[in-house]
């Protein structure tokens, strides 16, 4: 009999698996309801509390240093009324920053958005701009707070999304640098198409067909 045979196991049944490298770092994290891991990043949770109390099962990523680094997540619920949510996300994170690649699909009792987004990320590290939210909320001056928190969003902007609104439009969304959406191209519910051009102020500047 050879031992070194590798052998197969048919099934099992686990509510957390960890697939490590040679080391035992953690690589890989799949997991059922109720044993999401937390947003480690430096060897820290970030986000304490994070999304622990949601029905979420998935699959997480991490890099050479341990980040969390992207993921699959996905669930649903549904109250004694019959009304109901849900949802999936896989996302792609920059190094040290969040999500800059996402395929969703969200659903609240039958409205439905889905699509794909790109997005724009800071070099700043996450944990530094988790540190610098939470002393934003210390700020009682509201303007001073409000413009503490554009500051701290420079940088971190929507380009892309390509895919179905609430109003049951089909669309494809493209935003500049500011996050100022300047292109639109839209087949709406009543399948008419549109394409329009705007300008920083969000004032169409050009349509196709031509508004009349």
């Amino acid at each position: 009999m050879d031992d070194n045979k590798d052998k197969i196991i048919k099934k099992i049944n686990v509510e957390k698996l960890n697939v490590v490298d040679k080391d035992g770092n953690i690589k890989m994290t799949l997991f059922g309801e109720g044993n999401i891991p937390p947003a480690i990043m430096d060897g820290e949770d970030i986000l304490p509390g994070h999304r622990q109390d949601e029905p979420l099962s998935g699959v997480l990523f991490y890099n050479g240093e341990g980040d969390e680094c992207g993921g699959l997540i996905f669930g649903s619920k549904r109250n004694e009324s019959g009304e109901y949510h849900s949802g999936l996300s896989l996302t792609f994170d920059q190094y040290k920053q969040d999500q800059i690649i996402q395929v969703y699909v969200d659903d609240n009792n039958g409205d439905q958005n889905y699509g794909i987004q790109i997005y724009d990320r800071p070099n700043i590290p996450l944990p530094e701009v988790v540190e610098r939210f939470k002393n934003i909320q210390n700020i009682t001056d509201e303007s001073e707070k409000k413009e503490a928190l554009e500051k701290l969003a420079k940088g971190q902007h929507q380009r892309i999304f390509m895919g179905k609104n609430l109003n049951g439009d089909i669309a494809v969304r493209l935003s500049d640098s500011n996050g100022k959406e300047r292109i639109r191209m839209v087949i709406d519910k009543e399948d008419i198409p549109r394409m329009e051009f705007l300008d920083e102020q969000g004032n169409v500047i050009y349509s196709l067909p031509p508004k009349l």
